[in-house]
């Protein structure tokens, strides 16, 4: 079982440590483990509360009657705040909080009904934008940060991805396309969820795609290009580049295939202002690829 001090937890609950203690003193909602220097430490089971705390003072309920609430009673009130949720947009933050819960404790289970119930109320495209990239940024912070474990991050990405390959599986296939799409990452690029939505997406809306995931060298990208002749080739940004290798990259692919549209998400600013310098088209929405997909003969 992992260990958490106060920081971790403000950090992971977004709520002040004083706050936090005030709560374990006042109503005595977290009971810490303490050194013999008295400083606090925190299991597993008390960010899962912690969490559940805060959705439910999310919903409006007064911190007063969150700490007489026992643990089955605050387990009925968590699932009336994730059900409200699927009602309307209101109350997206409970279902990301239920979220890191299954993520924390490994639950495939909470996940797999947490997400069916999302894309069955918003759709995918809902779903993603609204409850995945969130929780994803959240994720990636709280890893960053050494708030997860790497293990229960690639454990959320993992199973978005596997959601992803089958909603992209059971899209039919493209029959003549105006556009194809050729999806790819530079050579120093893991982070495929972002990639793997485009490719969501590009199906869905009938044009065909070839998808070569992460780490491309750009020899073989070039291979590719040259054989299958794309209309447009995009990529994603997510890790902190050299600036001078991005632009490398985005010179090389339009001294190659000058007729090629050249395509790229995230980055700095200065990838940015690269992009928009070499005559590369910038998308920062999903509006901006759904614009380009539905221009004929783009």
């Amino acid at each position: 079982m992992s260990s958490y001090s106060i920081k971790d937890l403000e950090r992971i609950s977004n709520m002040k440590a004083h706050t936090i203690r005030m709560w374990e003193q006042r109503y005595g909602l977290l009971e810490p483990d303490r050194s013999d220097t008295n400083i606090r430490s925190y299991n597993d089971d008390d960010v899962k509360k912690l969490l559940n705390v805060c959705t439910l003072l999310d919903r409006g309920m007064k911190i007063s009657k969150i700490g007489q609430l026992s643990k089955s009673e605050m387990a009925i009130e968590i699932e009336k705040v994730v059900q409200d949720s699927f009602q309307g947009d209101m109350h997206v933050e409970a279902i990301i909080n239920q979220a890191l819960v299954g993520i924390t404790a490994f639950n495939v289970a909470l996940f797999d009904e947490l997400f069916a119930n999302a894309v069955k109320r918003f759709g995918l495209k809902k779903t993603y934008t609204k409850i995945l990239y969130p929780l994803l940024v959240r994720t990636g912070l709280m890893w960053v940060k050494g708030d997860l474990l790497p293990s229960q991050e690639h454990f959320l990405s993992n199973l978005i991805r596997q959601k992803l390959f089958a909603a992209i599986d059971a899209l039919p296939l493209a029959e003549n396309s105006d556009q194809k799409w050729i999806l790819f990452l530079n050579e120093e690029e893991d982070h495929e969820i972002g990639l793997l939505f485009a490719y969501y997406m590009i199906k869905q809306l009938g044009k065909e795609v070839i998808y070569l995931g992460a780490r491309v060298p750009f020899r073989d990208l070039s291979t590719v290009i040259s054989g299958c002749k794309p209309t447009h080739a995009y990529s994603f940004f997510v890790r902190n580049h050299f600036d001078n290798q991005i632009e490398t990259l985005l010179v090389d692919l339009k001294a190659e295939f000058p007729q090629l549209n050249v395509c790229v998400s995230g980055g700095s600013e200065k990838t940015k202002k690269i992009a928009a310098k070499k005559g590369v088209t910038l998308i920062e929405t999903i509006e901006n690829l759904t614009d380009i997909l539905n221009a004929t003969n783009a």
